[in-house]
């Protein structure tokens, strides 16, 4: 691979991503085995198998590249596993969490197909092809603890604000994804993007912008 600032910054997006796969995998992993019922735990294991395959693929893309799987995902272990350690035992708390992840991580997929060599961009079609259904997934359940809970609405602007600055705060020590990310160029698109994302998944979701009233 040759060493141009492209190359280096791409390898530190795919290191983000690939670890971040790993961490997704593990979470659907834990929550199949914390499943009460058959069909819950069926659909974690299929989300923890994709999650796994994505993860193999975006290694194999590093190795591809000519880098070292390991150290390119190593600055990203210590925010990344910071970020997916919270927990909540308030079923809107974690369902918004759940759905603003995914759908961080589908927005910040598509645009790096965009910018991407074409082996890493045809990969990334079929992690795109498995990430929204993970995403239709993750909002059917949002919409159900909206509905079902006391409060709903006003607990998931809360939510949705706790959730930002969680982010924030994962990423105040190691390398920030993010970072990795718009290194890579286009960082207005990117921003755009992601902004954008979560103005639209809070108003499909009944909430305001950002969880502000």
């Amino acid at each position: 691979m040759t060493n141009t600032p492209t190359n280096v910054a791409l390898v530190q997006v795919l290191g983000a991503v690939a670890y971040g796969e790993w961490k997704a995998y593990e979470g659907a992993k834990a929550d199949a085995d914390a499943a009460t019922d058959e069909a819950t735990r069926r659909r974690h294991r299929k989300v923890a198998a994709e999650e796994l395959r994505h993860h193999k693929g975006f290694v194999a893309r590093l190795v591809a590249l000519g880098a070292d799987p390991e150290r390119a995902m190593k600055p990203f272990r210590v925010p990344l596993d910071r970020y997916h350690e919270h927990t909540s035992d308030d079923p809107v708390e974690a369902a918004v969490f759940g759905y603003l992840g995914e759908g961080i991580a589908d927005d910040l997929l598509q645009w790096l197909h965009k910018v991407a060599d074409p082996e890493t961009a045809a990969f990334i079609d079929t992690v795109i092809a498995d990430e929204v259904a993970h995403e239709a997934a993750a909002a059917a359940d949002l919409r159900d603890a909206l509905a079902s809970e006391p409060d709903g609405r006003r607990r998931g602007a809360r939510a949705a604000r706790h959730m930002v600055v969680h982010l924030l705060w994962s990423g105040r020590r190691g390398a920030a994804p993010l970072a990795a990310f718009i290194r890579l160029g286009r960082p207005h698109e990117l921003v755009g993007a992601l902004l954008s994302g979560q103005a639209r998944r809070m108003s499909a979701a009944g909430l305001t912008p950002l969880g502000i009233r």
